[in-house]
């Protein structure tokens, strides 16, 4: 793909793009370490960054892209590791972080609405200004963007009592693949907005496609731009609800086993309402060297959170959660360690000290499947090399994060072990979970997260608004992958083997060794070798056709496995 670099300054002006080869390269990765074999499928760098300024440029971009058919891959932090944001085909990236600004803040409506690259933690620093708190925000805010975690879902600090994301999100302003502005909720703004017309008439244009098939109907638009990792539109403005930011008070308790930890999240979230709980196992714990000088918290099960209610309200809770984890055998922690667990909740990588390489799985599970989840994930993981720790939600679900611990300058091992990052998908379906998120490395479990009928009904918004499938190609929907030059010679090289050696060794083992005799006299040799030979080239070539035109989703269902069992073959720990 070749592209007029010149013309995208034109719109979006010369000093908000970048070709350097650092900065192509830095931008086509997130925080997974991927081994390099994923090369195959991932390209090692976006053709250009674009960090756009103003709404006027972004449409004008987009439109552009779309006329061209440039592939475009929206872009916040890079704070998830599930492949959302890197590049699968060759294309350009839209980084939002210059679009920050808090556009309107309704104090006494309890609303705020913000451009999509602000951090979370710069949102949350202004509310508190103002008395206001955030209900759900990620541990990564510190880098996090608004439209990102809004455009990938799931739970954060205050889940436990408000949820998921998603539930916060009053409304998106959105760009759809083909430059038409949505906006789907409400969006205020403080200041004279002069994109209303453009709003409407993308609004209307969209409620006619939608129009068109019944299945459709029922149809939230402001669902369709969330957990769907920015494939119907690049968000470009979020409303949230905020709320009064009430009293305050961090508890954490520490416990021998995984099961009596667990209960005693059941138990309070029975009587209580607390704002914020995670846990973290003894394989978590017995990694981070600050535990250490804790309250005997090394190699322990610690379940740490936090409280936000009126003052008798905040009194009550506390004497429950203080009796509940006494009667279940746990020890309450002193506040100065409780304290120490909130002000951790913005630090989730430090386990990453004793990488050097880090590859997440995550799944989300019912709550009383955790305790069966946590053992199958250490028998199949082990011990060492995993760290598991977990947000828990208001709904009896939780997230459910293991932190595998490895060294990519390993290249065979790490390469091998790859697959263990999918397996935590396969054993949270085994107790009534399913992945975290599905981006692009879960592809193969889309069902399993949004439903059948849902992904369907997403299927077909997809190509209704992205019929040249432009907006991040690959992410949630799959496709056809561009592999690279090595799994097209592994598969001409594997056709060709498969087709020699059953050419000469089938009829043996077929039992008729009548016509290995015929093959294989010296007469009749020198006219099958040749033919040999061709049947042989021919199977090569349909090895390459099949890698050339095989898709994502059964390049993982097929080559996961693969690692797994050659990882055995060579008892590789």
């Amino acid at each position: 793909m070749k592209l007029n670099v010149q013309e995208i300054e034109d719109i979006v002006g010369a000093d908000n793009v970048s070709i350097t080869d650092e900065t192509r390269a830095l931008y086509a990765r997130d925080i997974s370490s991927l081994p390099g074999l994923a090369g195959q499928i991932v390209k090692n760098a976006f053709k250009l960054v674009v960090q756009p300024v103003t709404m006027k440029s972004l449409i004008a971009l987009i439109k552009y892209t779309n006329e061209k058919g440039i592939p475009i891959v929206p872009r916040g932090s890079g704070t998830s590791g599930w492949g959302g944001a890197l590049p699968i085909k060759e294309s350009i990236c839209i980084s939002m972080i210059r679009m920050s600004r808090i556009r309107h803040v309704d104090e006494y409506g309890l609303h705020v609405t913000v451009e999509a690259g602000i951090t979370w933690r710069e949102l949350l620093m202004f509310l508190e200004q103002a008395g206001l708190t955030l209900p759900v925000y990620p541990s990564s805010a510190a880098a996090a963007t608004v439209g990102g975690f809004v455009a990938s879902g799931g739970f954060g600090i205050g889940s436990a009592k408000h949820g998921n994301i998603k539930s916060q999100v009053t409304g998106i302003e959105a760009i759809l693949p083909n430059g038409m502005l949505v906006r789907a909720g409400s969006i205020l703004c403080s200041e004279i907005d002069d994109l209303d017309e453009d709003a409407l008439l993308g609004g209307q244009w969209l409620g006619r496609m939608v129009q068109k098939d019944t299945s459709l109907e029922q149809t939230d638009l402001l669902e369709l731009f969330m957990e769907t990792y920015g494939t119907f539109g690049l968000i470009t403005k979020v409303s949230l609800r905020v709320i009064p930011k009430l009293m305050f008070r961090a508890f954490a308790g520490r416990f021998d086993t995984m099961e009596s930890m667990m209960n005693v999240v059941s138990t309070i979230l029975e009587h209580a309402e607390p704002y914020h709980m995670r846990f973290i196992t003894d394989s978590y714990s017995s990694k981070v060297f600050a535990l250490r000088s804790g309250d005997n918290e090394f190699g322990k099960f610690i379940l740490s959170g936090a409280l936000m209610n009126t003052i008798y309200e905040l009194e009550e809770e506390v004497e429950l959660i203080t009796r509940v984890v006494h009667e279940h055998g746990g020890v309450l922690l002193s506040d100065g360690r409780a304290e120490y667990h909130w002000s951790e909740r913005f630090y989730p990588l430090r386990i990453k000290n004793l990488g050097p390489s880090l590859v997440p799985a995550e799944a989300i599970l019912p709550i009383s499947s955790v305790t069966e989840m946590y053992d199958d994930t250490i028998k199949a993981l082990g011990r060492k090399s995993v760290g598991i720790e977990g947000t828990i939600g208001n709904n009896g679900m939780t997230s459910f994060l293991a932190w595998i611990l490895d060294d990519e300058r390993k290249t065979i091992s790490y390469t091998l072990g790859w697959h263990r990052s999918f397996d935590l998908a396969r054993l949270a379906k085994n107790h009534g979970g399913k992945p975290y998120a599905v981006a692009l490395w879960n592809v193969p479990y889309a069902r399993e997260f949004y439903g059948d009928n849902e992904l369907d009904k997403l299927a077909k918004m997809k190509q209704i608004v992205d019929p040249k499938n432009l907006m991040n190609p690959m992410k949630v929907f799959g496709g056809r992958i561009e592999a690279g030059k090595e799994s097209q010679a592994f598969g001409f090289l594997s056709g060709y083997m498969a087709a020699l050696l059953v050419q000469m060794f089938g009829p043996t083992l077929l039992g008729w060794s009548w016509l290995s005799d015929i093959l294989w006299t010296s007469t009749s040799s020198q006219i099958i070798l040749p033919i040999i030979y061709l049947i042989s080239i021919l199977g090569g070539i349909a090895g390459f056709l099949f890698i050339r035109f095989l898709s994502l989703r059964r390049a993982l269902k097929l080559g996961i496995p693969l690692l797994k069992i050659i990882r055995k073959i060579l008892r590789l720990k």
